[in-house]
């Protein structure tokens, strides 16, 4: 991951613990190759996502005035890249189905196991520098 940038992650629950605890699991176990941005505001996320960039949103699916699959849909209006993973107290497989059929990638269920939760950001991440390096190798040839 040497020549990556940061992987901005927005981190957004309506309840706080839950954002204080994954927060601390991301921050000890990837450190600076990490840029968090946790709330537990639907809007507040939104609005970062509108003007930042938003490589991982990290969400619950239901919170108090915005839906999850909301949540993703202004995700990808600004960056069609951004991976989104849900979390969620309770699910049936029509939730999940919905979730995944609008783009997750995918599904937590709270409470969320940590060691989990770090391999699930794991591989977004190495999903992410691998369409970066392609992207970068694409524009080499096409600038040769």
């Amino acid at each position: 991951m040497s020549a990556t940038r940061r992987t901005s992650v927005v981190l957004v629950d309506d309840e706080p613990c839950v954002v204080r605890v994954a927060q601390a699991v991301l921050s000890r176990n990837f450190g600076s190759a990490l840029d968090i941005y946790s709330t537990t505001d639907s809007k507040d996320a939104r609005d970062y996502i509108s003007k930042r960039r938003c490589d991982i949103l990290l969400s619950d699916i239901e919170m108090p005035g915005v839906h999850g699959i909301e949540m993703l849909k202004v995700a990808r209006r600004y960056n069609a890249w951004t991976r989104v993973i849900f979390m969620a107290a309770h699910s049936t497989w029509d939730r999940i189905a919905e979730a995944i059929e609008n783009g997750a990638s995918d599904y937590l269920l709270k409470p969320v196991d940590h060691d989990q939760l770090i391999s699930v950001i794991q591989q977004e991440r190495d999903r992410l520098v691998r369409w970066q390096g392609a992207v970068r190798g694409t524009l080499k040839i096409a600038a040769s």
